[in-house]
């Protein structure tokens, strides 16, 4: 009974997301000239949008070789093809689950973790690690774009607001890095004040809380994490090399953007795609798979304050943008997935 009950809500969540971002996309097709917004999409230029597409799922190999280089310092015999396979598989769970990005790292470690048969913690603590590496590449690119931003200022950008913006990213990448690299252990007693509190809290009507938040669980728990996420990224080199490859990524992924919007004639700064492809990543956040609806009103918006195109064609551009970043990496993360299933499954049998 408690099974059923906690896949009727599984759906329930995700019928909730996929409905709000119709109603998000509607919104955004109904403020909009829908008849310039397809004569756009229809005179897009196709080498152009091809290129972009081929720049997303570059930006995805980068990302996963990101996750297989932190993965391999872990345990090197790890195959590295189905690393990847796995990654894609998650980055499909991630994209099509409401909140997907937010417990992304869960999401890829699980996938890897059953389909590689290794102990999920292990696997998580390493996962952890690579996708802050991908967090802090994102954080690198789109400081670039503010920098390039500054060098040849743009007419439709602020520049004291750049450099406002620049400053703040700056600050907090610096002492977001100082507080892992010094005081990782922190993690650890914030986790168990958190843990305690809980049970102490929800714990009192929940017997399984009670018990799985047991002070002897929790630590050996954080202590197997913290050991695993310090193997993990315990060898510099291979630091430097998965931290290079994901802001590889990143640019990957920003050029997207910036080709996208070529395509249909609504042309960006380069230095303002750099930044704004990253930037977006907080609306994924929102309670839509992969942020439907919420990315395509945010980028839109954004982009249409600064520049001289009809919103309907910068609109058009974006739907390009997360045709090639969403609906493609949905496409290939789902064969993905079929394909890992099926030879678990043959495994099996």
């Amino acid at each position: 009974m408690a099974t059923v009950s906690k896949e009727r809500a599984g759906y329930g969540r995700l019928l909730l997301g996929v409905g709000l971002a119709v109603v998000l996309l509607g919104g955004l097709f109904l403020t909009l000239d829908v008849h310039a917004i397809l004569g756009a999409l229809s005179a897009a230029d196709i080498g152009l949008v091809a290129l972009a597409a081929v720049l997303s799922l570059l930006a995805q190999l980068c990302w996963s070789l990101t996750t297989t280089t932190i993965l391999e310092g872990v345990d090197g015999s790890l195959p590295r093809r189905r690393i990847q396979l796995g990654y894609l598989s998650g980055t499909f769970g991630k994209q099509v689950l409401p909140f997907g990005n937010a417990g992304g790292s869960a999401i890829l470690a699980y996938v890897i973790a059953e389909d590689l048969d290794r102990r999920f913690r292990d696997v998580f603590a390493a996962v952890t690690a690579s996708e802050l590496l991908v967090f802090v590449g994102s954080v690198g690119v789109a400081m670039i774009g503010l920098v390039s931003l500054l060098v040849s200022p743009y007419a439709g950008l602020s520049k004291p607001l750049i450099l406002a913006v620049l400053t703040v990213s700056v600050l907090t990448l610096a002492v977001g890095g100082a507080l892992l690299a010094y005081r990782i252990h922190v993690v650890g007693t914030v986790v168990e004040r958190v843990a305690w509190l809980l049970r102490a809290t929800i714990g009192r009507i929940s017997v399984r809380v009670n018990r799985s938040l047991a002070p002897h669980r929790v630590r050996s728990g954080t202590d197997s994490f913290l050991t695993a996420f310090g193997t993990a990224t315990g060898e510099t080199r291979r630091l430097v090399v998965a931290a290079t490859v994901a802001v590889l990524g990143w640019l990957a992924f920003s050029m997207a953007l910036y080709v996208g919007l070529l395509a249909v004639g609504a042309p960006i700064p380069l230095g303002f795609a750099l930044f704004l492809t990253p930037a977006a990543g907080v609306v994924t956040l929102l309670p839509t798979p992969g942020g439907l609806g919420s990315t395509e009103i945010g980028l839109t918006a954004a982009i249409t304050v600064v520049v001289t195109s009809p919103p309907a064609v910068v609109a058009a551009g974006v739907i390009v943008f997360r045709l090639v970043t969403y609906w493609l990496v949905v496409a290939a993360g789902g064969l993905a997935s079929l394909y890992l299933s099926a030879t678990v499954w043959h495994a099996l049998d």
